[in-house]
């Protein structure tokens, strides 16, 4: 039997390694990112608050599935954490468009979008608080509120809106 089960993996060893030699050898069938005026650009490079904003937006997504079942509330805390730990490490960053902003209105700009990063904070700290509690139709509800505040702030504080 010990045979059986050492060749099963040996096997089984052998085809993974072929796989990630596979995978790493590959090349993307794709051209570099071009310009509508079809020249070549250099591909956009990330900067931090995207970065945590991209974060945010995947916990996201996951959540909008996980927060409808009472038996995926781990899943559901884990995703909410992610949120909050994207939006305390983004508060702290300049808004992209603060460049952008005159200087005599810019600290009020910035102040403005760190307010706003607060009140999402606070929508997942409530909606955490209600799946802490097993309260699921509360947390579907402060989902909702805690979604509902991505357009308005994005409105206000990106240059594509």
């Amino acid at each position: 039997m010990a045979f059986k089960s050492s060749t099963w993996l040996l096997i089984a060893s052998i085809l993974s390694i072929g796989l990630v030699i596979q995978f790493a050898s590959a090349r993307p069938n794709h051209s570099p990112l071009q310009d509508p005026e079809g020249e070549t650009t250099e591909e956009h490079q990330e900067t931090p608050m995207e970065v945590q904003m991209e974060r945010v937006e995947n916990a996201m997504r996951s959540l909008r599935r996980s927060v409808r079942k009472p038996e995926a509330r781990a899943d559901s805390l884990g995703h909410v954490q992610e949120c909050q730990e994207g939006l305390m490490l983004a508060k702290d960053l300049e808004p992209m468009m603060a460049a952008k902003i005159p200087e005599a209105e810019r600290a009020a700009f910035v102040r403005d979008f760190r307010m706003g990063m607060v009140e999402a904070l606070e929508s997942y700290l409530e909606l955490e608080r209600a799946l802490l509690e097993e309260r699921d139709d509360d947390a579907k509800e402060l989902y909702k509120k805690a979604a509902g505040l991505e357009d308005p702030a994005h409105e206000l504080f990106t240059e594509d809106g």
